[in-house]
């Protein structure tokens, strides 16, 4: 319980240190770019276009959506990305400031409050291509968007919770930082990102399996104008999301200082 108290006085009292940190990163990242803040939706919105053109150029067959294919996709695209940049988001937060964590003495937890600053900074520019998208194709939302932002924190939070686990052995095994982009890509077919659930079939059985099909399936959902189809998925999920998150705060503060040894 002290370990879980010292966490939270560690994310309290170094939240300025994070939020300076979050501004030279920002500034760093887009100062010497001519496109700028592009960079932040260009990933997502080349991964739609190719979709998109298969799609409607016949070259592959896809079932069904219940909104226009481009917003379907587009939406998909950019929960999977955030689902991706979560889970390495301590880790990278991590590696990208190991001359200072061995220099100066601070509170860690400044570390995954530094991703989380940055990530919400790119995640505001993408939401707004959704909207953009959403416009175009005339989708109104329905009263059900007001459960996006409560399922975007809990999601957020678990694959935080995941990344932060995993990321003193991703820091000792790089094999482990490797692996991760090949299995996400690996699950993104296993889950309806780019085309929704077939309607029977072994892929049916599999992405009915897979419980990340329930998170994408329900907050883009909520997005377009349709309801929540698993509520009891969610109830779940926030209990099984306070435990992991409790357990990763423990193993971040009590593996840092070993972490921060080995980095010397």
């Amino acid at each position: 319980m002290s370990i879980i108290k010292s966490s939270v006085k560690g994310f309290k009292d170094s939240f300025y240190l994070a939020k300076q940190l979050a501004k030279r990163d920002i500034k760093a990242q887009y100062r010497q770019s001519f496109l700028g803040v592009f960079w932040a939706i260009f990933p997502v919105l080349i991964n739609s276009l190719v979709w998109i053109f298969l799609q409607s150029s016949g070259t592959i067959q896809m079932t069904a959506t219940n909104v226009p294919y481009p917003a379907f996709v587009l939406i998909g695209t950019t929960l999977w990305g955030i689902i991706g940049e979560c889970i390495n988001l301590t880790s990278q937060s991590v590696n990208a400031n190991k001359s200072i964590i061995t220099k100066i003495n601070f509170d860690k937890e400044a570390l995954i409050t530094l991703g989380l600053i940055k990530f919400f900074f790119n995640f505001l520019i993408k939401i707004g291509l959704i909207v953009l998208f959403l416009i175009f194709f005339k989708i109104v939302p329905s009263i059900e968007i007001l459960f996006f932002i409560p399922l975007l924190f809990l999601s957020i939070i678990f694959f935080v919770a995941i990344g932060t686990l995993l990321m003193p052995i991703s820091l000792l095994y790089t094999d482990i930082s490797r692996l991760i982009p090949i299995a996400l890509q690996f699950l993104m077919y296993a889950t309806p990102v780019v085309y929704a659930v077939p309607p029977d079939g072994l892929m049916r059985k599999v992405m009915l399996w897979n419980p990340l099909s329930y998170i994408i399936v329900d907050m883009r959902n909520v997005l377009t104008g349709y309801g929540i189809e698993n509520p009891y998925f969610w109830s779940f999920g926030l209990l099984i999301t306070i435990v992991l998150c409790t357990i990763a705060l423990v193993v971040y503060r009590v593996s840092m200082p070993i972490l921060t040894e080995r980095m010397s």
